[in-house]
């Protein structure tokens, strides 16, 4: 058998292609390998909320750093003036509280005293009208006494709209402070936002960032890559998705120690791929040429490693491989 096959090259090379596409059509059912994998793990991108010169940079690139530890900082200047005058302004809004209180207080005593000026008015016109009935008092006393009961009731009329002035004014006085008191969080809040700390430990990254450099707020200026999740995406053939599952088990090699098997299993499926990449934004795009040859689509599959070694560097978006087990 053997020696009419060699007899006939082409049907050798024919069988041989026939046989090696029947063993790669039965592995696919029980494999999925790609060349097409990259190390990842949680990088935070540090931007400006506010904006100004870079006044200092306190780290260098791939510094280690801890939590809460200085990296940059913006010209706080303008925004320490800022505070200073929304305090001023808060003082100035406190003091005329104060004086609308006040006022409140002499609008009630002015009410009191039309008050009692009229109730006064009112007694001295019953006795004329009294005396006035018996022969005892002139009618121009009558009319005095009518007049200035009249007069005092006017009075305390003007004292009790001075007094509703007053409680407005309070009202007023009341926002005005509130007002000052929120202007002042805000800018005490921007001047804590000049100084920019670690939110999480980790390694800056290179960054090109320089002393003296504008920024406007949500300028990207560094970025933190954790320890956080190391993890290798995987981009698998779109015919191996019916196989996939989560904890399937995988084994994988980087590039920096190739001939070193990593275990693993599947920890993230990708429910999907934008098909351009102009659609890429938040879901992933997966380009699908490599040197001119159009593959088939691929989508993200995540790969926690089980038994990496703690001092095992996973530089981020190192090239690795991948053979995952159905």
């Amino acid at each position: 058998m053997l020696r009419r096959l060699l007899d006939h090259p082409v049907r050798l090379i024919v069988g041989i292609a026939l046989a090696l596409f029947l063993a790669y059509e039965v592995s696919v059912q029980f494999f999925a390998y790609t060349g097409d994998a990259y190390i990842t793990t949680d990088v935070v991108v540090l931007s400006a909320e506010v904006a100004g010169p870079i006044d200092a940079i306190h780290v260098e690139n791939n510094q280690a750093v801890a939590a809460g530890d200085g990296l940059f900082s913006i010209e706080a200047t303008p925004y320490q003036l800022a505070v200073t005058e929304a305090e001023a302004v808060l003082a100035q809004a406190k003091a005329g509280q104060s004086l609308a209180g006040d006022q409140v207080g002499a609008a009630k005593a002015d009410v009191a005293s039309a008050q009692a000026v009229l109730d006064n008015a009112n007694a001295t016109l019953t006795r004329v009208r009294s005396l006035s009935g018996q022969g005892f008092s002139t009618d121009a006393s009558l009319d005095e006494a009518i007049r200035d009961a009249a007069t005092a009731n006017a009075n305390l009329l003007v004292a009790q709209s001075g007094l509703g002035v007053a409680n407005q004014r309070v009202t007023v006085a009341a926002a005005d402070e509130s007002a000052a008191e929120a202007a002042l969080a805000t800018a005490r809040y921007r001047l804590s936002k000049t100084n920019v700390a670690a939110p999480t430990p980790g390694r800056i990254a290179p960054f090109t960032r320089r002393r003296g450099d504008s920024l406007s707020p949500g300028t990207e200026v560094m970025a933190i890559v954790t320890a956080e999740r190391p993890r290798i995406v995987a981009n698998v053939a779109e015919r191996h998705l019916s196989h996939l599952a989560l904890g399937q088990p995988a084994f994988v090699t980087i590039g920096s120690r190739p001939w070193h098997v990593l275990s693993g299993h599947v920890s993230g499926i990708a429910a999907g791929i934008a098909r351009s990449q102009e659609a890429q934004r938040i879901i992933p795009y997966v380009d699908p040429t490599t040197d001119w040859v159009r593959l088939p689509r691929r989508f993200p599959v995540e790969i926690t490693l089980d038994d990496l070694p703690p001092d095992t560097a996973l530089p981020l978006g190192a090239d690795a491989r991948v053979l995952i087990r159905f």
